[in-house]
This record gives C-alpha cells, sequence and structure tokens, in this order.
C-alpha cells in the first residue's frame, strides 16, 4: 500500500543540476538575508567624486516622492511578487516598484 504524500520538510529545498558543459565550474549562490531597520530610509548614496560609481547611482534631487523606507520597501517587494508582469529588456525583465525599476537576472 503506498504511503500518503507529506509535505515538504521547510528546510530542504530542491537542487538543479546545472548544463552539463557548466557541470565543472564551482557554482556561487547569492541570498539576500540582511535587512535595515525598517525605519531606514533607502536613499543612495552619491560617490561625488568617483567617475565609475557616479553614473550608476540614482539623482533623488528631482525626485517626486521621498526614497523609501526599508518597510515600505519591503512590503512593496512581497506584495508584488508573483502580481508584477515582468517586461522584457535585452536578457533581463525588469518590474517596476514604487518607481523604482527592479531588474531580475535569470
Amino acid at each position: 500500500m503506498p504511503r500518503p504524500s507529506q509535505p515538504p520538510d521547510p528546510g530542504t529545498f530542491s537542487v538543479i543540476q546545472p548544463p552539463p558543459d557548466q557541470q565543472s565550474y564551482a557554482r556561487l549562490g547569492v541570498f539576500y538575508f540582511g535587512l535595515c531597520d525598517d525605519d531606514v530610509a533607502l536613499s543612495p548614496v552619491l560617490y561625488a567624486g568617483s567617475a565609475v560609481l557616479k553614473p550608476a547611482c540614482v539623482d533623488m534631487t528631482n525626485a517626486k516622492s521621498p526614497a523609501p523606507t526599508m518597510e515600505e520597501w519591503r512590503k512593496a517587494r512581497t506584495s508584488a511578487y508573483g502580481q508584477t508582469e515582468l517586461k522584457k529588456v535585452g536578457v533581463v525583465e525588469e518590474e517596476v516598484i514604487q518607481g523604482v525599476v527592479v531588474k531580475h537576472y535569470s
């Protein structure tokens, strides 16, 4: 008699094997677990002296609204999960959350 299926253990996750031509390479996973306090404003740090970093920074001087707090951003990201249609831009998929373009690389 077959056993009834049991829900997966929350500590267990599935591992997907890389394509055959990449199996000899070391794999690296990046996980996002660090969050700052809920009341911290997530405004970008502007590096005026860096020719490399300055173009990548967001100019908040003409922003229509203040930078979101960590709490606002966390709630917006979690409520948008699976609800937003991603827009394909080249090899990247993008969505806009609270006026911020979020890029998904897969």
